[in-house]
């Protein structure tokens, strides 16, 4: 295309891409980053490490402020920690981000997930925690696996999901049934338990797909694969089960989406979800032992890191003491 416009025109190279005019370019946006923040005189930021396929470790920092009267928010690095990504390997990377952004002083508060690293990172470096509500909700939500009844169940479900996803014939057999029964044409989803959510978004499209998916197994084109990979049927029971499952662990999902937010602070919305979420999760005489198994598990964990209220306290006191910070749940 650039040919087309301009035959004259030479593009540059990789080598001075990556080499001069990426890091011209960031070195500029650096520097007006490191101004902006010159003018603010209190910042809360968030942290996340994680590690890639290659086994490499890094570090996020992200600082969140209010400048002329709107919030900010800025990632300031990614950095490679090559050490043992100790507690005080990781506070020493994250002050010297901030040494170099010149905000040593300035910040009060950094969300962060349950990692003990950051705990211990955290207390080094005397900054105020947040943990990441919705990384806790998901900790609670991935309770239910322990539930032998539940795995016994999601197994079931899993094992044909997977069926259906590896078979091509499957996908053409299931695209006739969704259009017989009028239902979207959608895969289906199979759970990843460090996906935040999976399983739940696994379940509601099984719900979704249940007519579609029960006539497929029924048909003569898989029915006998299906019964020679010695893959069980769903029935009605499962779909029941589903139902009770969806409606059990919705509030969790739609929680984690409210407060899954970089864009504006919502650490004033734990303590009405948390005590929503009690709520929703007391014991009834209406439950079944399906329901009842997954709402003990699902509040028993959350309940022991009720501590999260003492501290959503403190931030939402600082918050009206110094309005000229902001602190996010979400460090995602």
């Amino acid at each position: 295309m650039s040919i087309a416009l301009n035959p004259k025109y030479q593009p540059p190279s990789r080598d001075d891409l990556s080499n001069t005019l990426i890091p011209a370019w960031y070195s500029v946006v650096k520097q007006n980053v490191i101004q902006q923040l010159a003018h603010v005189s209190k910042t809360a930021i968030t942290c996340d490490g994680w590690t890639s396929v290659a086994q490499d470790h890094y570090l996020t920092v992200t600082v969140h402020y209010i400048y002329k009267g709107s919030i900010q928010q800025k990632v300031l690095s990614t950095e490679a920690v090559y050490e043992a990504q100790t507690g005080l390997v990781v506070a020493e990377e994250i002050h010297k981000i901030l040494e170099e952004f010149k905000l040593t002083g300035k910040v009060l508060a950094a969300t962060v997930d349950n990692a003990s690293n950051l705990d211990v990172a955290l207390k080094n470096l005397k900054f105020l925690k947040v943990g990441c509500f919705a990384h806790t909700l998901n900790l609670a939500a991935q309770k239910v696996y322990g539930i032998q009844a539940v795995t016994r169940w999601c197994a079931k479900i899993r094992a044909v999901v997977v069926w259906l996803k590896r078979s091509t014939m499957s996908k053409t057999v299931l695209r006739e049934k969704q259009r017989l029964l009028n239902l979207p044409e959608h895969n289906v989803i199979l759970d990843v338990r460090t996906r935040w959510n999976s399983l739940y978004i696994m379940v509601e499209r099984f719900v979704e797909q249940f007519p579609a998916i029960q006539a497929a197994c029924l048909d003569h084109r898989l029915r006998k694969p299906m019964e020679r990979d010695r893959l069980e049927r769903l029935t009605d029971s499962d779909f029941e089960k589903a139902e009770e499952f969806m409606k059990c662990m919705k509030v969790l999902y739609t929680s984690t989406l409210c407060v899954s937010s970089d864009k504006s602070p919502t650490c004033s919305q734990i303590i009405p979800i948390l005590t929503k979420l009690e709520a929703r999760y007391l014991l009834t005489d209406d439950d079944s032992m399906f329901v009842a198994a997954i709402k003990e598990k699902v509040w028993g964990d959350l309940e022991k890191r009720y501590q999260v209220l003492s501290i959503c306290s403190q931030s939402l006191c600082s918050q009206r003491e110094k309005p000229n910070y902001t602190i996010f749940t979400t460090g995602h």
